[in-house]
């Protein structure tokens, strides 16, 4: 069945009761790419601003959907546009998980202010060793069971910090998919910290050379902070060069 509509809310560090499992408050204006994705007036699924017209997020937070309208939210101020394409990976797996990653592009640019930033992505090949600090930010559940997501979008945006893990830890301890190369996890052994529902899509964080680079897309797990479960991220790095075809793609169907 498809989606008809959802909304997507760029939001600017914005609270509520449900959070990053693990998470505290993000500063005023922290993470300015950030965004929210609803559905029937609730937020389902975060994303990241990669340029004045894309948006990188999970592939299952959009599957099937065929019309998106974005809310820029800035304070108290609306502006509500369409995202005119959806674009999946084609080689996305709903089963194993492999290739969850979607860019939407929106019909109006938006304009970078000092509350509205793109991220840096991260460079095909790039590497991040485990044990690197990152972070992980968005409007998710602060635990596994609880109330349905709310209606309205959360005043304070979440942020967490966690380390990355070995690949071949992520596998053993995530024995229930086949961990290609193409995803990366993060997650302390004792639990505790996570990315959970809701957080979808949204951004893994890493601070490199002094600017913050979008290395994963949140896309799933077992339970949320349990010990011994990371959550998993698809690796932006392993898809540098999809997204870079993309973006040229489309702009040469515009002309």
């Amino acid at each position: 069945m498809k989606l008809l509509m959802s909304l997507v809310s760029l939001a600017l560090s914005q609270t509520q009761r449900l959070y990053v499992v693990g998470g505290a408050n993000a500063e005023k204006g922290a993470w300015p790419w950030m965004v929210s994705l609803h559905w029937r007036g609730r937020h389902a699924c975060g994303a990241s601003l990669i340029s004045r017209d894309w948006l990188l997020t999970a592939a299952h937070c959009v599957y099937g959907l065929v019309i998106l309208l974005v809310k820029h939210l800035h304070y108290t101020l609306l502006l509500p546009q369409p995202v005119d394409r959806i674009i999946i990976n084609k080689k996305y797996d709903r089963r194993t998980k492999e290739a969850d990653i979607a860019m939407m592009h929106l019909q109006q640019p938006v304009n970078f202010t000092e509350w509205v930033v793109p991220v840096c992505l991260a460079a095909e090949g790039q590497h991040f060793p485990a044990g690197r600090r990152c972070f992980i930010a968005g409007w998710g559940r602060d635990a596994e069971a609880g109330e349905p997501l709310p209606r309205s979008l959360p005043d304070v945006l979440q942020e967490a910090e966690v380390p990355l893990v070995d690949q071949e830890e992520c596998q053993r301890l995530l024995p229930e998919y086949t961990f290609t190369s193409s995803m990366l996890c993060a997650g302390y052994p004792e639990g505790g910290v996570d990315s959970c529902q809701g957080d979808s899509g949204g951004p893994l964080m890493c601070l490199e050379d002094a600017r913050w680079t979008l290395i994963g897309v949140t896309s799933f797990g077992v339970g949320c902070g349990r010990p011994e479960r990371p959550g998993a991220y698809a690796r932006v790095s392993a898809f540098a060069s999809w997204i870079a075809e993309t973006r040229r793609s489309s702009f040469s169907d515009l002309e």
